[in-house]
């Protein structure tokens, strides 16, 4: 008996490979959030990293996300190479249209009219973390992360957590900017090229440098208008 719905049989014609693929990742990723079911997204403590072997590092993993047992473990294993498929598409595709398709299959919030460049990684733990609101532009090779686990070893001097990463309505994170977990970047603020974002962004503020600093405020500041 076919496994997958009528729309997915692949005796059916006149579909591009492409069309297909994109079916079948749609299927899948409908699957994939079904076994997630609905999360709590404040801030929480995670365990720290540490040495194991790869069975006992996917277990961890697995229980970070609600899954137990070994069932449990492979089902969070097949969310995974799902979220590496669909992540993989969206760091090469040429069509910014697909790029926001394949993070929204992943978890991740974004808004209708946002542009997310080429290159961009979106946190590959923890994508339903991220929250890109309307008019959000990202240039490209960007990264925004939701979650840091330190080695073991460093405990005393880090936090190991997840925490929501948010960009609002009609931000602008220009070329090669870092935005780390738990920063929220104000309505209309822009982060300049190189950046690393470590607090939060004041809206309608420019901010630059390792660590983001304040350089100046823009011309859509309320305090301007």
């Amino acid at each position: 008996m076919n496994q997958f719905p009528e729309r997915l049989n692949f005796s059916s014609h006149g579909f591009s490979a492409i069309s297909r693929l994109v079916e079948i990742i749609d299927y899948w990723s409908m699957k994939v959030r079904e076994m997630k079911g609905e999360r709590n997204i404040s801030r929480r403590d995670l365990e720290y990293y540490r040495f194991d072997s790869s069975f006992g590092i996917l277990s961890r993993s697995a229980k970070q996300h609600g899954y137990s047992g070994r069932i449990g473990t492979t089902r969070y294993l097949f969310s995974r190479l799902n979220d590496f498929l669909l992540s993989l598409i969206a760091f090469f595709s040429p069509i910014p249209g697909l790029r926001a398709m394949c993070h929204r299959k992943r978890g991740v919030k974004i808004a209708k009219n946002t542009l997310i460049g080429l290159n961009v990684v979106i946190d590959s733990v923890f994508p339903e973390y991220v929250v890109i609101e309307e008019g959000v532009s990202l240039a490209g090779n960007n990264v925004i992360l939701a979650h840091s686990t330190p080695l073991e070893y460093h405990r005393n001097d880090w936090d190991s957590f997840v925490a929501p990463t948010i960009i609002k309505k009609n931000a602008v994170v220009f070329t090669g900017a870092i935005i780390l977990p738990g920063v929220t970047v104000g309505e209309g603020a822009a982060i300049a090229p190189g950046a690393v974002v470590t607090e939060d962004v004041p809206a309608h503020t420019f901010v630059g440098g390792v660590p983001a600093k304040i350089i100046r405020k823009l011309s859509h500041s309320k305090d301007d208008m």
